[in-house]
């Protein structure tokens, strides 16, 4: 089995310079909850399954261990990294979530709200086989979601400010990831993420802008008609 703390990505990052301050953010004022989602049960997974995530997480390590680096064009900074891995994200995020959508209404009533709902169960689910932790929201726009054991974060074990630094780069992916899933939904947003004190506990704040009407397209509107 492949294991993604052998790659000389994670080393590498250990000793990265500060990643965009962007990623650093505080807690949005009076958030209310929404909701505690409940725990995903877990599954025994078949060594295919083992494998594939392994791989995955493997090439996900090279690959942003590659755009640091350049290639031809010489090593990035810290902020082109970031732009780029979530330009990547977003992306990956915006065509998974129109294959994840299909056959599925979302009721208009709190539209924005079953959105998220979404994003945390069955667009999370699709990816890292749980869903997210903890959903909550200050009514004004403003989403928090809480994973507390991010897979992608299992490999910094050690608590300390270089290692918050290292995992927020790799949070620059799935902050792409929301951002792409929830404009093809229609919703534009601005995504930020934060390293909790205890890795791999992170959250994701998503910062909803209106531009009056309905938050969802007419190109998802179509697309629900069809189903």
């Amino acid at each position: 089995m492949i294991y993604v703390s052998t790659h000389p990505f994670f080393h590498k990052l250990a000793v990265s310079p500060a990643v965009s301050p962007s990623l650093q953010v505080a807690q949005p004022p009076e958030i209310i909850m929404v909701a505690d989602l409940p725990k995903q049960p877990s599954s025994q997974q078949g060594k295919k399954a083992e494998y594939a995530e392994s791989l995955f997480d493997y090439l996900f390590a090279a690959m942003i261990d590659t755009l640091r680096t350049g290639g031809d064009q010489g090593p990035r900074n810290e902020e082109l990294l970031a732009e780029t891995v979530r330009a990547i994200g977003f992306d990956v995020g915006y065509r998974l979530a129109e294959s994840t959508v299909q056959g599925r209404v979302l009721p208009a009533d709190a539209l924005e709200v079953n959105v998220m709902k979404f994003i945390c169960k069955e667009f999370w689910i699709e990816i890292f086989k749980k869903q997210i932790d903890k959903l909550q929201t200050n009514n004004q726009g403003v989403f928090v979601l809480r994973d507390s054991k991010f897979r992608w974060l299992a490999p910094f074990t050690a608590d300390d400010e270089a290692t918050r630094r290292a995992a927020a780069t790799v949070l620059n992916f799935p902050c792409g990831l929301i951002k792409g899933a929830l404009e093809n939904l229609g919703i534009i947003s601005t995504v930020q993420a934060e390293v909790a004190p205890a890795v791999p506990s992170c959250s994701f704040t998503i910062k909803i802008k209106r531009s009056g009407g309905s938050a969802v397209n007419s190109a998802y509107a179509s697309s629900n008609s069809r189903t």
